[in-house]
């Protein structure tokens, strides 16, 4: 599967006037001064920090069952420090986390976040196992715009009864069982939309970033 060319800081085209940046967005940059410390579900070395847009966005569960992500805690990583730059945004898809969710993209957009950090897109996750109305739709469409990459996730049921510390993690070395019961147990082996779509695609996102210019 190809991956599409991924867009950095490096790739946009310097405006000749800095863009104003409006006071809300400057006043709630947050960003890690140090090595960000790790959570009990993210890997020792995190290829990809997830960036939680507020809380409840279940970055603590998709952690866990990535082997090489990590939580940045609700704050963009420095790029130093040894830390990895490449971030994914994560966001509940109703009204208020894509609300959250656009400001932080906005914030990366107006180059208020250093500069060595690359956004490689947005991760959604549902707010109830019902279709999504025309209205959010229309506004996760808008927000996602601002992305260079998405990523819808569908209603995961399993998570409604598991922790993270429930859930197992899926890597590059990663292999499906044979035993057709312990595949299709999520105490076992990741759900299909982790394994299938965003492990390989957001994988494939920061391989692409990681390639020379």
């Amino acid at each position: 599967m190809s991956i599409p060319h991924l867009r950095s800081h490096d790739d946009r085209p310097a405006p000749d006037t800095a863009p104003s940046m409006p006071e809300t967005l400057t006043s709630e940059v947050e960003v890690w001064t140090g090595p960000i410390p790790r959570t009990p579900e993210s890997a020792e070395h995190p290829l990809v920090w997830l960036l939680g847009a507020h809380g409840g966005s279940a970055v603590s569960t998709l952690t866990a069952s990535l082997d090489w992500a990590g939580d940045s805690q609700r704050r963009w990583p420095s790029g130093d420090h040894g830390d990895s730059p490449l971030v994914a945004i994560v966001a509940r898809a109703d009204a208020a986390g894509l609300a959250d969710a656009h400001r932080l993209l906005m914030q990366h957009h107006l180059r208020a976040v250093p500069e060595t950090v690359q956004l490689l897109g947005l991760i959604t996750v549902p707010y109830t196992d019902r279709p999504r109305s025309r209205d959010i739709t229309r506004e996760l469409d808008r927000v996602e715009s601002l992305a260079p990459r998405s990523w819808r996730l569908g209603w995961i049921e399993p998570w409604r009864h598991l922790l993270p510390a429930d859930l197992p993690s899926w890597g590059p070395q990663s292999v499906l069982p044979t035993d057709k019961r312990t595949r299709n147990d999520p105490r076992a082996v990741p759900v299909a939309p982790i394994r299938e779509h965003l492990h390989p695609g957001l994988l494939g996102a920061a391989a692409a970033a990681l390639e020379p210019p």
